[in-house]
């Protein structure tokens, strides 16, 4: 069994709450979306985890408002323990420079990626994938979307079996989230309606979008699955995860 946790944890705005939380986790596996590549010693040192980053796309000036980070964003892979087999693939992007961001641009500008690693623990494989899907305003369904998803799938298929987390840009119930529960089971408990944190995220209040996801294959399974707010504008996933 491992302890996992999947957090969007929007650049550098919330270092000190994710920091803490993972602290009293104390998970073996952690998959970030919106991380900062600077930051990846600080979370080295403050969990003892190694970390793996992606880079998707780059904020010069801050592209929101006066609290949004800058730097090279992307996902990343930390663990205690070893990570093999690892395998970085772009299913949008991924060509030449890493592009900079530019508000309203924002599938020419953000590469998405899928990261996969495999960690051991007491004699068990684990195969385990992040990435941030294609962004839609509102949690709207668009054919960009349909196009990524696609790509996306093809390169998770090569993995008989995984354990697929991220941000997935898209709401439970939705013709994107649907395509992977028919895929993958998904273990976001059905009591939670949003994965949006009330206080932190900038629709929070305004919005319930289930949009973070924990999808397995059969031959994994998902218990104590939690999603815990104040932590980023994204709440936490976190979960203990076994093989059948």
């Amino acid at each position: 069994m491992i302890r996992f946790a999947s957090i969007n944890i929007e650049g550098d705005t919330h270092l000190d709450s994710v920091i803490s939380f993972l602290k009293d986790f104390k998970p073996d596996v952690v998959c970030f979306q919106e991380i900062i590549e600077a930051s990846i010693p600080l979370f080295e040192q403050k969990l003892g985890l190694k970390g793996y980053f992606m880079p998707v796309t780059m904020h010069s000036v801050k592209p929101f408002d006066s609290r949004s980070p800058i730097g090279t964003f992307g996902i990343g892979l930390f663990s205690k323990l070893f990570v093999s087999e690892i395998s970085r693939d772009y299913y949008a992007g991924g060509v030449g420079d890493v592009p900079r961001f530019v508000e309203g641009q924002m599938d020419e500008t953000v590469w998405r990626a899928l990261f996969k690693g495999t960690v051991s623990k007491d004699n068990e494989r684990y195969v385990v994938a992040g990435t941030h899907f294609t962004w839609t305003p509102n949690g709207s369904t668009s054919d960009k979307q349909r196009e990524d998803l696609k790509k996306l799938l093809k390169i998770a298929g090569r993995f008989p079996e995984l354990i697929l987390c991220g941000d997935f840009n898209a709401p439970r119930g939705g013709e994107i989230f649907n395509t992977l529960s028919e895929k993958y089971k998904d273990n976001i408990p059905p009591q939670y309606l949003s994965s949006l944190d009330r206080e932190l995220h900038r629709i929070g209040k305004q919005k319930q979008l289930m949009v973070d996801g924990l999808f397995t294959t059969p031959q994994y399974i998902a218990t104590e699955v939690k999603l815990s707010e104040g932590v980023s504008d994204h709440m936490a996933i976190t979960a203990l995860i076994s093989r059948t």
